[in-house]
């Protein structure tokens, strides 16, 4: 893409302390994604993007997330100084979104955009923690400013310690904001203008923890009946799921109903293991969809 976003961390914050890196960096998805924000459907939306020249015949590492795996394992080793191993990164990509969790998200007064996370988290004091990267769709809310990236454009917002929240946007895909970004990075090695050190920052004392801790979305597809509430919320609590707010758009088909149910911050394997044994329940109609989302920033 078209971000300068590996100079800047190289070379604007060797005075600071970077608290969080998070962005949205593969302006395919996001373009997909905000077609399917207008009501496209997924195949549909699939199809448009390859004939533009934004997704490959072979659209994996795009969709399942693998591309910005890699690029957020990067971003991670340049902003702590830790080497994370890209195959240990949670990786969701966007083939379980669907039209309906946009409308459940307008209604919480958000969008959804597929996102690289690279956060420290906090023990005893704020963000002196162990350092959590992943990769997956989330819902952020409509005034945050990764929410104002549209069509293929890429954002990477930057939390540290001095400049409190910095953001770079620009285009994501494409032929010209790549090669632009291709044809500068060669001049800069024509022109001995790159760091000594690729990766300036070097720290091996930072814990590692995937098993990363937000409040969650959870979309629900049932078969219509009574007690289905009151067997989530036991199933909740059971793995130590505090329930936020349960949302459900009016009933049209009793034999497919949606509903939604957030959470109170925790664990991943918690809200995993919750969406595992819902799915075993008879009236669920498959594995529910889950995505982290934004409440506090």
């Amino acid at each position: 893409g078209g971000i300068p976003i590996i100079h800047a961390l190289q070379s604007s914050y060797t005075g600071d302390i970077i608290n969080e890196v998070m962005g949205i960096c593969n302006g395919t998805t996001n373009y997909m994604l905000g077609k399917m924000e207008d009501g496209v459907d997924y195949d549909e939306v699939l199809k448009e993007a390859q004939d533009l020249g934004f997704a490959e015949a072979d659209p994996t590492a795009d969709v399942e997330g693998h591309d910005v795996r890699a690029k957020i394992a990067i971003l991670a080793k340049l902003a702590f100084g830790t080497t994370v191993p890209v195959e240990t990164i949670p990786c969701m990509g966007i083939t379980n979104v669907s039209v309906v969790d946009f409308a459940y998200a307008k209604s919480m007064g958000c969008t959804i955009k597929l996102i690289g996370t690279a956060v420290r988290q906090s023990k005893f004091g704020e963000h002196d923690g162990a350092l959590s990267v992943y990769v997956s769709p989330k819902l952020v809310p409509n005034d945050h400013l990764l929410a104002s990236a549209t069509g293929c454009g890429n954002a990477v917002a930057v939390d540290s310690a001095n400049l409190g929240t910095a953001s770079y946007t620009g285009p994501g895909a494409g032929r010209y904001p790549t090669a632009n970004s291709i044809v500068a990075d060669v001049m800069r090695v024509a022109n001995d203008a790159c760091p000594i050190l690729p990766f300036p920052l070097e720290s091996s004392d930072i814990e590692i923890d995937n098993d990363y801790a937000s409040a969650f979305y959870i979309r629900i597809s049932f078969r219509d009946g009574l007690g289905i509430v009151r067997s989530v919320g036991e199933l909740a609590e059971s793995q130590g799921v505090s329930i936020h707010s349960i949302l459900q758009q009016p009933i049209s088909d009793r034999l497919a109903a949606d509903t939604v149910v957030t959470t109170e911050a925790c664990k991943l394997s918690q809200v995993q293991a919750l969406c595992a044994l819902i799915e075993k329940e008879d009236y669920a109609l498959g594995s529910p969809v889950l995505m982290p989302l934004i409440s506090e920033y």
